[in-house]
């Protein structure tokens, strides 16, 4: 008998024009957390979905326990006890959490639901994950981490041996975090295989007994967590050694850009005071759920300001509106920028010259042509992979939408920029490129506003730190002061 669970050897998978995945190979052991890591494009979530019956191989075989297996859709890889938690869950907000565990598979008699027996098994379900959640509460009003709990119970209920877990970290607290950790413990230490994909590496080496690389569509390698350190595994990932995550910044800031003056809006924020200079990154940190997204959306004229005052180059402002905001020189890019900083189904060109159509205006009349040209300069000079500028900015890599997003706010010539959680979802490569192009936006002598929850992205980048903690900041770091030490003590202060 094999002493894997899962073998995947020599797969491959070609689309025109591109191999997406070349004889990649794969093995897991039962009751292990196998983690899958390699930077945005390697291949990983293609080879997932291999796994999962989502598409289907052109090369290669797959064994469970020793034999071959041959599947093709996501519902018979399920009868074989594989399980994949998208990073998006698949479930159903106007249903209970019940009905979503058991989805297409309710218990029936004679054609009808038998509702109590499936709140019994779901009950049973989730006491099996030391979950409390009630199995008759509609998803629609559960938190992100109890949604994933419900994804988890959706897997157990089928009785599977092999779980993907896709960046399942993404958007948890802390405390949400602790609380997953400990739920992938216990699912191992029953002899569940995971296979975890994240692009925290402290996340690899806190949970993973063996990593395996891939870059490009091809398998680099395979190996004990405990073997590899730190710069080998980044190394391994991006082709080529990375020896300054965080780059320095030489410049010096200007002049106070923007002021915020007791900013507050009702039950929301409140008193809340901060200043950037041309030129500066100032970090807004702390808790999720701080506030400090609120405090954007309202700077930025998406939500209101029910008191206090903004001065923006010596000018008292209020923005109603992001229109009067970016015709005023502020840009946001946005957390979510999936759901709210890109349109998904149009062109890397489009997208681009979205917030700023005057550029490529030529009376009254949009030039198409002009459109080209601007976004053709930004893929050169931002480095943006993509086959062309009409390519579909869907079919794009993480990093690569978020320049995207990037390119089209240079085109409106801001003055400030907030950057809300712009390196969330991003491989270790690509995020050294985001930070690079905030250096140089800076040094152009533009506001940067830099929202993160990675305190070592806050201490890499930031000239200063303002740390928010229920809607209040607790106080402020200079770059010399800042630690992770000082930023959580303030974090979790009393108010």
């Amino acid at each position: 008998m094999s002493e894997y669970l899962l073998e995947m050897r020599d797969i491959t998978k070609k689309y025109p024009g591109v191999v997406a995945l070349n004889n990649v190979n794969l093995s897991v052991r039962p009751g292990e957390v196998h983690c899958l890591v390699g930077e945005n494009g390697a291949g990983k979530s293609t080879l997932m979905k291999v796994l999962a019956g989502a598409i289907s191989k052109d090369e290669g075989q797959i064994f469970l326990n020793g034999e071959a297996v041959e599947y093709n859709t996501p519902h018979k890889a399920a009868r074989l006890g594989i399980s994949m938690i998208h990073q998006e869950f698949n479930l159903v907000p106007q249903m209970s959490v019940a009905e979503n565990i058991y989805l297409g598979r309710a218990p029936r008699r004679l054609g009808v639901v038998q509702w109590q027996a499936l709140y019994d098994n779901a009950a049973r379900a989730l006491e099996q994950l030391n979950s409390d959640l009630n199995p008759r509460r509609l998803v629609g009003t559960l938190s992100v981490a109890e949604q994933q709990v419900v994804e988890i119970a959706k897997a157990l209920s089928i009785n599977a041996r092999i779980l993907v877990m896709d960046e399942p970290s993404a958007t948890l607290t802390d405390h949400e975090l602790e609380s997953l950790f400990t739920l992938i413990k216990s699912l191992y230490r029953q002899g569940m295989a995971i296979i975890y994909i994240s692009h925290r590496l402290e996340e690899i080496f806190e949970l993973g007994r063996r990593v395996t690389v891939m870059r490009d569509g091809h398998w680099i390698s395979t190996g004990d967590v405990c073997d590899v350190s730190r710069e080998e595994l980044i190394r391994m990932m991006v082709g080529r050694e990375l020896k300054d995550e965080f780059p320095k910044r030489s410049s010096e800031p200007g002049a106070v850009r923007l002021r915020a003056e007791k900013l507050g809006r009702k039950g929301v924020f409140s008193d809340i005071s901060f200043q950037v200079r041309a030129g500066e990154v100032i970090g807004l940190t702390g808790l999720v759920g701080a506030g400090r997204t609120e405090v954007a959306r309202a700077l930025f004229g998406a939500d209101p300001l029910t008191e206090g005052k903004v001065t923006l180059d010596n000018n008292d402002l209020v923005f109603r509106s992001p229109r009067q905001a970016i015709a005023h020189g502020l840009g946001l890019l946005t957390e979510d920028r999936k759901g709210q900083g890109l349109v998904l189904g149009m062109s890397v060109r489009a997208n681009i010259t979205l917030s700023n159509m005057n550029a490529a205006l030529k009376g009254p009349l949009l030039l198409p042509s002009k459109e080209r040209r601007i976004a053709r300069d930004f893929v050169g000079k931002l480095k943006i992979k993509t086959p062309h500028v009409e390519e579909i900015v869907h079919n794009l890599s993480g990093g690569t939408q978020q320049k995207v997003v990037l390119a089209k706010w240079l085109l409106t010539h801001s003055k400030v920029l907030i950057f809300d959680e712009p390196t969330r979802g991003i491989d270790v490569g690509a995020k050294m490129e985001i930070y690079r192009l905030i250096n140089e936006i800076a040094a152009q002598g533009v506001a940067i506003i830099l929202i993160t929850s990675e305190l070592p992205e806050a201490l890499g980048m930031c000239d200063r730190i303002y740390v928010m903690r229920e809607g209040r900041i607790m106080g402020e770091l200079s770059g010399a002061e800042a630690n992770q030490e000082s930023i959580m003590t303030l974090a979790t202060a009393e108010i």
